[in-house]
């Protein structure tokens, strides 16, 4: 029974996604499991199919940039990566993206839905670990140069998120790093929040498949953070925290048995953030691009707006930013001439930011997004 589709087949403008953004469009995996719960989530908060699967393909290829930034830090590349272990990796949202830098064979991946695993070792032909939900019962493993555990300690109550954070840190090579993401308390609302040293557990969660008594929603503060991994560690753990390091919503925090590297030193960087709200072609045949964007990485702003047809780059200018309540967050727009311009040609509209990240608004036929626009 084949419980995969592949939403790039026949989908110019998922191609034309995969060609901007993707290292090595060629071999880039793009089959998506229909069990995948990251984007089943995507789909219930986005009209379209195809925009789901941008979402999807995006965010795992944001949270690679973040993590190549730390790997680059600590280790001086990928290159010396032996062994990096993906632990509740669901489906491969990122793991398809990490097998553009490390060869299959150095990547191992673990969760504890068995097809999730099955279908990652299958279709990237990783290595699979199939996990347990008691903590003590995990199998034994060789260290891992680069663990990660993303949006999984987000969602553990107390004692397994203790349990799971002793396990992790017990499987770091020497000279090695463990980095997990976290819901810190300052998303919650102001008569929720809680001390810097407390743990907030609430059963409840996105998840179809795990009890929301093992698998709710988990805000911390780094204080609770701090403590647990100095316990689990015996004072030895050294770890620095990146606010909202995972897709701008979680925060990501950096862990090693050994002294870290002097942080200042770490060129990690935020995307940009916004959407595209009109696009339209006058019957001049300028086309006229806006919407809005956010941008809060220090000592940068949003520099360009590209805008590729048919995988072609036809226009890159500075935006018109009209500047939007704290300062971070603008409403932009551009206008150039396109008289050759058609409907069935496909638009993929980016801003890039002054450390070159870039945020794709949309990557889709003209004709669909002019209807988009005056819908």
């Amino acid at each position: 029974m084949n419980n995969a589709f592949d939403p790039v087949i026949q989908n110019p403008a998922l191609v034309r996604f995969i060609q901007d953004q993707v290292r090595s469009p060629q071999s880039f995996q793009s089959a998506i499991n229909n069990q995948d719960e990251m984007y089943l989530f995507a789909l219930e908060n986005q009209q379209f199919p195809e925009r789901a699967a941008v979402r999807y393909y995006f965010n795992g290829c944001r949270i690679l940039d973040g993590v190549r930034s730390i790997v680059n830090w600590h280790f001086q590349g990928f290159e010396r990566v032996s062994r990096f272990l993906d632990f509740a990796s669901g489906y491969g949202r990122f793991t398809r993206f990490l097998i553009q830098e490390l060869p299959p064979q150095k990547v191992w991946v673990s969760d504890i839905l068995a097809s999730a695993v099955t279908f990652q070792v299958t279709n990237f032909q990783v290595n699979g670990v199939i996990s347990e939900s008691i903590p003590a019962d995990y199998p034994p493993q060789a260290p891992f140069d680069c663990i990660l555990a993303c949006s999984f300690f987000s969602h553990m109550p107390e004692k397994t998120f203790i349990d799971w954070m002793r396990v992790l840190y017990g499987l770091i090579a020497p000279g090695g790093l463990l980095l997990f993401s976290v819901h810190d308390r300052a998303l919650l609302p102001e008569h929720l929040r809680i001390q810097a040293s407390a743990l907030l557990f609430v059963p409840a969660s996105e998840s179809r498949s795990l009890d929301v008594q093992d698998y709710g929603t988990t805000y911390v503060g780094e204080t609770f953070v701090g403590q647990v991994l100095q316990m689990i560690s015996q004072g030895q753990a050294s770890y620095y925290r990146i606010p909202q390091g995972i897709c701008r919503y979680q925060d990501l925090y950096i862990v090693s048995p050994s002294p870290l590297a002097d942080p200042s030193t770490l060129n990690f960087g935020h995307h940009p953030q916004g959407r595209l709200e009109h696009c339209q072609l006058t019957a001049e045949g300028v086309l006229h691009l806006k919407g809005y964007i956010s941008e809060i990485n220090p000592n940068s702003q949003i520099e360009q707006i590209g805008v590729l047809v048919n995988g072609n780059l036809v226009h890159q200018s500075p935006p018109v930013l009209v500047p939007q309540g704290s300062g971070s967050s603008w409403l932009w727009s551009c206008e150039f001439a396109a008289p050759e311009l058609v409907l069935q040609d496909i638009l993929l509209v980016k801003a890039i930011n002054s450390r070159g990240l870039e945020w794709v608004f949309d990557t889709a036929p003209l004709g669909f997004l002019q209807g988009i626009s005056l819908a």
